[in-house]
């Protein structure tokens, strides 16, 4: 049996008040393989996102310069790109990097995350 204390009103009271909705932590929409490409990406050259020519290939063996490896994943592969070009331009990015990132798959509410992930590399895996 329930106990309806009617001297305080409150029912009506419950009604009237601004309902506030729940407290929700901000959950993160970036995965941790994504992450680790962040992390991965944060040592990566500019000159890693240009096709190496010949004479780039045939310097690059005489010095015994070992080139960033591209990933496989298209997905991944546009991320590592991004970052890169994002530490490199900051807010000057070029459009195209964005689109190039959003025709992979990602959503624009994640490019703000990851560029406060790329600007704090230590926070990457935080």
């Amino acid at each position: 049996m329930a106990y309806l204390d009617l001297a305080f009103d409150l029912p009506r009271a419950a009604l009237v008040a601004p309902a506030t909705g729940p407290v929700r932590d901000t959950v993160s929409r970036i995965a941790p393989l994504e992450r680790k490409v962040l992390q991965l990406a944060s040592t990566d050259a500019q000159s890693s996102l240009n096709e190496t020519g010949r004479i780039g290939r045939m310097l690059r063996w005489v010095f015994a310069v070992k080139p960033a490896n591209r990933l496989a994943e298209p997905r991944l592969e546009a991320l590592r790109r991004f970052a890169v070009m994002a530490r490199v331009y900051g807010d000057a990015l070029p459009d195209a990097e964005v689109d190039r990132l959003i025709h992979a798959g990602f959503v624009r509410e994640t490019l703000a995350e990851i560029r406060q992930l790329v600007r704090a590399p230590g926070r990457v895996m935080a």
